[in-house]
Formats: C-alpha cells, structure tokens, sequence
C-alpha cells in the first residue's frame, strides 16, 4: 500500500452506471438505478432521452417534495440511515441553494456536498503531534475507524466557519475562542463511489495548533476515544493499513505535505500527491 492508494480510493467513481439528473438545465446529480427507478415511481423527476428532471417549482415546494421522498424510502428501507440534517443542493460550488434535503439521500442521488475538516496538532521537541479520534462503534457510516479530531458535513443554514467551530465543541470539546484560531489551509476533494451511491466532495481544511496541556473530550457521543501520536506514526498508520476513514487519509497527507514532513526526497510520490489532493469537477 501506498499514500497514492488512498488517493486512487478515493477518486474511484465511475458515472456511467447512474444516471444524471437535472434543476432546470443545471446538472445536480447521478443517481443510482434503485433510486432512480424508485424516484420515476414516487413523481420526483420525469425521464427524457438519457437524463432525468425534476419538476420546475419553487424552492419551497422542492423542499417539500424531497422531503417527502426521503421519508418515503428511510420507511421502505431502501435509505439506509436517516441524520435528521439538511444539506444545501447546489449545481456547483458557486451556485445559489436551490433547495435541501436530507443529509443521507445526498450520496444515492450523487449530490455535490461539502463539509469542514480539522487538523488538531502540537509541536513538541520532538516534532509535531498529531490529535487522532476513534469514531464511535454505534456511528452508521464508518464505526471505529480513526478519523480527525474535528470533522463534519456542512449543512444548510450555517456559514462555513461558524459549521466548524459547532463540530469543535461537539467532537472535541474546544471552545469557541480557541476554535476562532484555527488557519483555513485550502480543500480537499473526491468523487468515491459504493453500494451506497457517489459521493462528490468538497472538503474544506483546517489546522489549529494546541497547546501540549488540552485534551480534547467528545461532547455528542459520536467519537469513542482520542489519541496524540507523532506524525510518522499517523503517517505509518495510512500508509500501511486503511485504519482511517478513508477521507482522513487525504486530509492528513496534506497537512504532511504543507508542514514540510513529507517532501520530495523523502517521497517518491510526493510531486503525484501535490498534483492529486483536488481532482473533483465543481460542476
């Protein structure tokens, strides 16, 4: 196993076997075929040639409809899991919000999201430290995988900054004036496909340096336990085993590129892993 790997995991989709759907002339998305099919049963869109619609309402009512369609098959169980959390839908990074739903339909409708990820870090004598979670066994996506110390989907409704200091306090106990420190460091992003649908992700980054005396402490339940190890060894860890989320992998990576701990002569791979940390269309 390489870093590539997880790079190569990641940016694994394949469009071809969903079918694009549209808002108006506008691509939102690429649905899977049981979603699909399901979508054309319930009213959701309409088939034309080699895409499909969705009705011209307005973004009340396009609320509402979504709604109810996640309803409807969260009690069929053809949705997985429900979150209970909006999630803005928009045909690319710059659009406007056209309407929310569901923060769970948005991957079997192929749906571009974003969320906020932290790099909570310590420099010792030694070198930096890196803050490691343990996601919770009862999480319904990934259970007791490691993941960052803060991480989280951006949902409607909330700026990006004010969603990350939120997740702050809630997965790792920071508090608000110790969270406003943390460096916006650029993003991340991927197309990954599963049996669940296809995830298009735009994933902003952060690092915030602690101080050598915090401890952070998980407020929602959602992260079993924490762990500050150096860097190599979260950097072995990647690169030996698929321990993390597999997001996190990429997140990390960076922070290893931009701090100057993975380089090009220590590296073989380095200049690929610069070029590949944002490969996703933001359209």
């Amino acid at each position: 196993m390489s870093f590539l790997d997880h790079f190569d995991f990641a940016h694994n989709a394949d469009t071809n076997s969903s079918t694009p759907w549209y808002h108006a002339d506008a691509l939102i998305g690429y649905v899977n075929e049981k979603f699909k099919e399901r979508g054309i049963d319930f009213g959701l869109w309409q088939e034309t040639d080699s895409r499909l619609v969705i009705p011209d309402q307005s973004e009340r009512e396009l609320n509402q409809l979504f709604a109810r369609f996640a309803k409807q098959t969260y009690e069929e169980g053809l949705l997985w899991n429900w979150v209970g959390e909006l999630f803005p839908v928009k045909a690319s990074v710059t659009d406007t919000t056209r309407f929310v739903m569901e923060r769970t339909l948005t991957v079997p409708l192929g749906c571009l999201t974003f969320g906020v990820h932290l790099n909570g870090y310590v420099r010792t004598k030694k070198g930096i430290e890196l803050w490691v979670a343990k996601r919770a066994q009862n999480k319904a996506t990934f259970p007791g995988k490691l993941d960052n110390i803060v991480a989280g989907g951006q949902p409607a409704g909330l700026g990006l900054f004010e969603n990350l200091i939120k997740e702050c306090f809630e997965e790792a106990g920071i508090s608000e004036t110790q969270a406003k420190e943390s460096v916006a460091t650029g993003t991340i992003s991927y197309w990954h496909a599963d049996d669940r649908g296809l995830k298009r992700d735009l994933l902003y980054c952060y690092d915030l340096e602690l101080p050598d005396s915090f401890a952070p402490v998980c407020q929602d339940g959602e992260v079993d336990s924490f762990e500050r190890l150096p860097i190599e060894q979260v950097l072995s860890i990647i690169k030996t085993s698929d321990a993390f989320k597999y997001n996190c992998n990429l997140i990390i990576i960076d922070f290893a590129i931009r701090h100057g701990v993975l380089t090009g002569d220590n590296t073989p791979e380095y200049a690929e892993l610069c070029e590949r940390r944002n490969r996703l269309r933001l359209t």
